[in-house]
């Protein structure tokens, strides 16, 4: 019955809330009505009705449940408010509906000729008396006591134990009125005889109804009412009619006074439970209203983080182009540079191989540079083998300590029961490189690297707090060093590729973006924590593998295979004809015959002739709809004992998912040295 366009979102419940004027005017309608009923029963109250025996019960156990329905909400009214005078209020209506069902036991005739519990004829007059008395003692108290408190900070426990100590006190004080009432009725002087009233009544009757009138009156007086306070004030009007019409102006039990101040007691008994009902609703409302508006902001939420996420990615890929396109113009310019000066050196073999060397070597750093882009875009040759981790940092270590040197000491703590893992080693090798590298940079004048192994199990409640990873038995790999440490900032960009602290030209910031992408292109994760001048540590987690690690073989074995010498015709099949061209000058250099072809179609004409042909030699990625590996073996259906090399920039995951392609392929990376596709070449046409 509160408006609820009016009501204010922070009004937390009835007895905070203030009387909005609908509230009120609903109030008075309801009054002026139950006056206007009271003026037309007056004259008929001492009227006698027959004596319907169902009548009590039904009605007091109807009056004591809706006033401990009642009761049981201003409790937990009591809990939302934090205030006593709520918790008063409660107490009376518990006190009003205990009373109520004593009534109904007590009552002469309805289960006894005197009723239950040692009941005397006098019993359930008194009861009823002091139920009608004591409501309103109930209501001054709540509006004496609400003024001067604010919301208690008791805690909820606190709460639970005054409530109980509540029920309590009115259980404690039914019971001592019940036992006034019963055992000590000699005390108490006849108000009731058979069904009539004596004139005891009317001097009872009295100033329980003066009690009601001032209750009313001490609520009506306070300057600002809450939604409580203003049906308190209609259940008062309504207890007020209730007593004038069964006790005061009526001749006694069941004439039409009787039945009908009843019928006043038990509206009485139903505004606060329907009020209660009715803002319920309204905050259920209220709640339905807040989860729209949540929902839209959510939404709202996710559609600024996506724009955010798509600024960031735009923005990591222009920092990324920017930084792919810097260091390959100094590589460029290296490489064209020297060219021109060959071209120009007039036959001057030393300077020419200086000249060359030099430019060889700034090759080699753009190939080291795009396998460093292929691992952060997990895109990389990927050759997975089921290894220990032991053995490959054990295999690491010279290496290790020639690039770090002798000023920086490496601690190596590997655990004996290391689970293997299936990884590629070759990147696995990079990326503790990657991370001795930056750990050594990072202590200028001396330190100490620790690289530490053990099996680790990441749980469920691990893997919630943090999404990335996924709960299981992982090996834990860490490089821990004692540097300078990194900053939030600095630590939050960690990843980013060609992000660097480092002086210009001493790093391409791509070492841990080669770390990130091969934790993840293996499954596995990879965190960082780190703290200014303490240092920095660095944990690589890699899935456990059930397979058998195998004995990595010492890359002796195929250094020793001779590189020149070829034998055999080999079919080379390249749509870029600046490579093609290349390719076939070097595979002649090394003694094969070579016949070229631009495209699957051409390729498989050749296949189809008389010419000899000993080996395929075809990129992966070809025009014409078809690629290598398509190709290799529609050219196994012309010549069933062809030998097949295929060659790409990237393989593995991203030839798989992109191109439906095995993982296990025989390929030779791009770019490859011509001592490296020598040896390769003489494996496949050998095996």
């Amino acid at each position: 019955m509160n408006d609820p366009s009016t009501s204010k979102a922070s009004d937390a419940y009835l007895a905070t809330a203030t009387a909005t004027l609908v509230a009120k005017r609903w109030a008075l309608a309801i009054s002026i009505a139950l006056f206007g009923g009271f003026c037309a029963l007056v004259p008929f109250a001492r009227v006698p009705m027959p004596r319907i025996e169902a009548f009590i019960p039904i009605y007091d156990s109807t009056f004591a449940l809706n006033n401990l329905l009642t009761a049981g909400g201003l409790a937990v009214g009591f809990r939302r408010s934090r205030l006593w005078a709520v918790l008063v209020l409660a107490g009376g209506y518990l006190f009003t509906s205990l009373i109520a069902l004593l009534h109904m036991g007590t009552f002469p005739g309805l289960f006894s000729s005197t009723g239950l519990l040692g009941a005397g004829p006098q019993t359930s007059a008194w009861l009823d008396a002091f139920r009608h008395g004591a409501f309103p003692l109930f209501v001054i108290w709540y509006v004496l006591l609400k003024p001067r408190e604010t919301a208690s900070g008791q805690s909820q426990t606190d709460m639970r134990a005054h409530v109980r100590l509540t029920a309590v006190g009115a259980i404690a004080g039914v019971s001592f009125l019940a036992l006034l009432a019963t055992a000590g009725q000699q005390f108490l002087p006849q108000i009731v005889n058979d069904d009539s009233y004596t004139t005891t009544m009317i001097a009872v009757s009295v100033p329980v109804l003066l009690l009601g009138f001032i209750a009313l009156a001490v609520l009506g007086a306070r300057r600002q009412h809450s939604a409580l306070d203003l049906w308190m004030m209609v259940v008062l009007c309504a207890w007020v009619f209730d007593v004038t019409l069964s006790t005061v102006i009526n001749a006694g039990r069941f004439d039409i006074g009787f039945y009908s101040g009843r019928l006043y007691g038990m509206f009485a008994a139903s505004v606060v439970p329907i009020v209660l009902i009715v803002e319920a609703a309204r905050l259920y409302g209220r709640l339905d209203e807040a989860r729209a508006i949540e929902e839209e902001r959510n939404a709202e939420l996710a559609r600024s983080r996506e724009e955010l996420a798509q600024a960031q990615r735009l923005e990591a890929i222009g920092q990324l182009t920017g930084g792919v396109a810097h260091d390959f113009n100094n590589l460029l310019t290296v490489v064209i540079g020297n060219l021109e000066l060959i071209a120009r050196s007039g036959g001057d073999a030393a300077k020419i191989e200086r000249l060359a060397q030099s430019a060889m070597k700034a090759a080699r750093r753009g190939e080291h540079l795009v396998r460093q882009l292929l691992t952060y875009a997990r895109r990389q040759i990927n050759h997975p083998q089921t290894v220990n981790l032991n053995q490959l940092i054990t295999n690491v270590e010279n290496l290790m300590h020639r690039v770090i040197g002798e000023q920086i000491e490496v601690v190596s703590l590997l655990s004996p029961v290391l689970a293997p893992v299936e990884i590629d080693p070759a990147q696995f090798e990079a990326a503790i490189l990657n991370l001795v590298i930056n750990s050594r940079d990072a202590m200028a004048g001396g330190g100490r690297i620790t690289i530490e192994t053990r099996n680790v199990t990441v749980n469920q409640q691990r893997a919630a707090n943090d999404p990335e990873i996924t709960p299981g038995p992982y090996v834990m790999i860490a490089v821990s060093d004692s540097g300078t440490g990194m900053s939030q900032a600095v630590l939050s960009r960690a990843f980013d590729p060609f992000f660097t602290t480092k002086e210009a030209g001493k790093g391409s910031g791509l070492g841990l973006s080669q770390v990130y992408g091969f934790a993840k292109t293996a499954g596995g994760h990879v965190m960082i924590y780190s703290e200014l001048g303490i240092g920095t540590t660095v944990k690589l987690y890699l899935p456990q593998s059930s397979d058998r690690p195998i004995l990595l073989k010492s890359s002796v074995d195929t250094a020793s295979l001779p590189s020149a010498s070829g034998r055999g015709t080999i079919l080379v099949v390249e749509d870029d004809e600046d490579v093609l061209a290349v390719t076939a000058e070097s595979l002649t250099e090394l003694g094969y015959r070579v016949v070229t072809a631009v495209n699957a179609a051409q390729a498989l004409e050749i296949l189809r002739g008389d010419q000899p042909i000993d080996l395929l030699f075809s990129d992966v990625i070809i025009p014409g709809g078809t690629n290598g590996a398509q190709l290799a073996v529609t050219a196994r259906h012309v010549r069933p004992n062809l030998k097949v090399l295929l060659t790409s920039g990237y393989t593995a995951a991203a030839l798989s998912l992109e191109h439906g392609l095995a993982d296990n392929l025989n390929v030779v990376g791009k770019p490859y040295q011509r001592d490296e596709l020598a040896k390769k070449l003489r494996l496949a046409i050998g095996g």
